[in-house]
């Protein structure tokens, strides 16, 4: 299961049209929930394609955001679900498909301060942090060869790697409690992109761009700050908002460029940087935390 965290416009639907252009079974869910699920519980049973949910934030509950993201999650990771309480009675048997869920960063701030985050999402998921601000560019859709049937190459093919090198990628970036969930992904990772560049062994090309990709964690391990010592997370969207302006105009930017972009008055942006303790020179923000200006540089 993957999450796609991103403010609107950043270019997460366009992920749709990526997926349509290289696979035929792509079931698109709009908005959620348990009834719409139990209606086509039917057609999930021995599924093999792909659930793009496009907006958890339509779901007109927190409640209801929560639950649908942790009962998607079990599905695709379990490959089964029963549901049995006074609204729903289904069952999911045999689900092998892929999901991808588009969350804007508020709502997944409600999602993590959720106990059943740790205990059924954060290691079961792997996160996208889209730093993007729209603009006019058109988006570029390429139809990759060799895609569409991925899943049975990937199930099929053996390729040689290098187990020290994903157990050092897996403890270098990803933010996960489970170590073997952690070197799994990892290892699905490499295995997936040698598969794709043809690769009977995993190369330094291959390596490379799975270290790229797992970049991302590194800007989670700022953003997601957990609540003391309990099982609650706190997701910093002006942190995330902070970021994704400094990787587009740099360590110093004006507090009116973050303000116009948030619709937010300058002296809440002030009050929002004081709290984080974010530097605020003359009117300019300073960003200065070197760790992640290199990843903000570098990220895919």
């Amino acid at each position: 299961p993957c999450l796609i965290i991103g403010n609107t416009g950043s270019g997460k639907s366009e992920a749709l049209n990526f997926l349509k252009n290289n696979f035929k079974d792509v079931l698109t869910i709009n908005t959620v929930s348990m009834a719409s699920l139990k209606q086509i519980s039917y057609e999930l049973n021995n599924y093999n394609g792909i659930i793009f949910v496009d907006d958890v934030g339509a779901i007109n509950t927190q409640y209801m955001r929560i639950t649908t993201v942790s009962t998607l999650v079990y599905l695709a990771y379990q490959h089964y679900l029963r549901r049995l309480d006074t609204n729903s009675n289904f069952e999911i048997k045999d689900f092998n498909g892929s999901l991808i869920i588009n969350i804007q960063p508020a709502v997944f701030d409600e999602i993590v301060s959720d106990a059943s985050f740790e205990a059924n999402v954060m290691d079961k998921t792997y996160r996208y942090y889209n730093m993007r601000i729209a603009d006019n560019k058109p988006f570029q859709h390429p139809k990759l060869k060799g895609l569409e049937n991925i899943k049975d190459n990937f199930d099929k093919t053996q390729v040689k790697i290098d187990k020290q090198k994903v157990e050092a990628l897996a403890d270098a970036f990803l933010n996960f409690n489970s170590p073997a969930r952690r070197y799994k992904m990892v290892y699905n990772f490499v295995k997936l992109t040698a598969i794709l560049n043809n690769h009977k062994s995993a190369t330094g090309e291959d390596y490379n761009f799975v270290s790229k990709l797992l970049l991302n964690n590194i800007i989670e391990s700022e953003l997601l700050q957990r609540q003391g010592v309990s099982n609650k997370f706190k997701f910093n969207t002006f942190l995330f908002n902070i970021m994704l302006m400094t990787k587009y105009y740099g360590n110093i930017f004006h507090v009116s460029k973050l303000a116009k972009y948030l619709n937010l008055s300058q002296k809440t942006i002030y009050r929002h940087a004081k709290t984080n303790n974010i530097k605020i020179d003359n009117g300019f923000i300073v960003y200065n935390d070197n760790r992640i200006l290199r990843v903000l540089k570098h990220e895919l």
